[in-house]
């Protein structure tokens, strides 16, 4: 059996991502940005096994035309529709990210649920008990059976009531970074195990703690001289150009916190040591 192609259809952050990790399991991208028409889709999807869509990039009409054609599209159509039934709600000041990963053989995973609080992301919650995040995950793990999730999506819900869903991202999560250092399977390696039907991956994190924040250019600078400072300063920061964000692990979320302010606050020459 040869490895297969997958058609991946979606902005250029998410191009970068899920490349590095099709890469690694040998699995070839067939990549665009462009916003298919029907006819142009059907074109494309002939060069691929498998289509990977960033829904506000293809119309469901166009979809449900390339799916009567027998290509496999992710997510599936009835995922799309039936969560977009579902009632969104302004953002909050703190929010939580809630990941759920599901095969064709209906292999469910999830991680752990993480706090976006203003540019900072936590991963586990901090303080949030073993009770309130079994519940969590279970329901999502319900809802992921009932609209057929097939990949992975993540919901961001209002952190003073998880029943209050903010907005929904396909392939391009907003704590994808925190995954992607502090877990053992990323969230675009699970996305492609997912719609290749391979078993899913360990979501196990590697530390107690990843913390994650945006960066901003300083002015005066560049997006290279300030590593010279923060790296020498902790060696175990990582960055991201391609997200503009900086990351670290660790045990002590107080200590991670202070690091990654430092960070973005350095970077952006609002601090000068």
């Amino acid at each position: 059996m040869s490895f297969p192609i997958i058609g991946l259809i979606a902005d250029d952050l998410t191009l970068t991502s899920f490349t590095d990790e099709a890469n690694k399991l040998g699995v070839t991208i067939n990549f665009s940005a462009k916003k298919f028409e029907t006819d142009q889709l059907v074109e494309f999807s002939k060069l691929c096994d498998v289509l990977c869509i960033e829904p506000n990039h293809i119309s469901l009409s166009a979809l449900k035309t390339i799916q009567r054609s027998g290509v496999l599209t992710y997510p599936p159509i009835q995922a799309i529709e039936q969560l977009a039934t579902i009632q969104k709600h302004q953002p909050a000041n703190e929010m939580y990210s809630i990941l759920v990963a599901r095969s064709g053989h209906a292999q469910v995973s999830t991680w752990p649920i993480s706090l976006i609080s203003g540019n900072i992301s936590i991963t586990p919650v901090p303080g949030m008990s073993e009770e309130l995040a079994s519940r969590i995950q279970l329901s999502v793990i319900k809802l992921a059976g009932e609209i057929g999730l097939v990949g992975a999506v993540e919901l961001i819900v209002d952190a003073d009531d998880f029943t209050k869903l903010i907005s929904i991202n396909w392939l391009n999560p907003v704590v994808q970074d925190n995954l992607s250092v502090g877990s053992i399977t990323s969230y675009a390696e699970q996305f492609l195990r997912a719609v290749l039907d391979l078993p899913l991956g360990s979501t196990e994190v590697l530390r107690s703690y990843t913390v994650s924040g945006s960066l901003i250019t300083d002015a005066n600078s560049n997006d290279y001289r300030p590593y010279l400072h923060l790296m020498a300063r902790n060696p175990n920061l990582k960055f991201n150009q391609a997200t503009k964000r900086v990351s670290v692990i660790g045990d002590n979320v107080e200590n991670l916190l202070t690091e990654i302010i430092h960070a973005q606050q350095y970077f952006s020459g609002e601090i000068k040591e």
